[in-house]
């Protein structure tokens, strides 16, 4: 038995376009080039992940609820799972140092530029290969 799962639908001009994209990467993307490309791209991962009620169940030789001590049957949670946000980046050559995005950040164009690129990503990247590289992030490319 298989589950179905969902996935993104595409029309016959959705692909198409994305066909057009993949050609014209592949006509500017030489070997010289590819080795000197760098892909990023952030990840979030839960640190403290939230209880499912119902899987959390206690066993007890008891005959009644009330026999059991509430420290047992109680849980306590926060309100938000607690989560981290991480960047790094790749390329043929080597990977970047990760940048741990701050928990309270806001995290928008000024932001990413900021701290993720300036004080994070670009100094090991031009480290690794010099000032002649491109840098992808999430299908946005820029030549620097």
């Amino acid at each position: 038995m298989f589950q179905r799962r969902e996935v993104q639908s595409l029309t016959a001009a959705n692909k198409l376009k994305r066909l057009n994209a993949c050609k014209r990467l592949k006509k500017c993307m030489t070997r010289g080039k590819v080795s000197r490309t760098w892909f990023s791209d952030e990840k979030m991962f839960t640190v403290e992940t939230p209880s499912n009620s119902q899987n959390d169940r206690v066993y007890a030789d008891v005959k009644a609820k009330c026999d059991v001590s509430p420290s047992r049957l109680l849980t306590p949670r926060k309100h938000f799972t607690k989560s981290v946000m991480i960047s790094v980046a790749v390329s043929k050559l080597s990977k970047t140092s990760l940048v741990f995005v701050q928990s309270s950040a806001k995290v928008n164009s000024v932001y990413y530029c900021d701290h993720v690129l300036k004080n994070g990503l670009l100094p090991d990247i031009r480290r690794l290969s010099g000032n002649n590289f491109t840098f992808q992030q999430d299908g946005t490319k820029t030549i620097v």
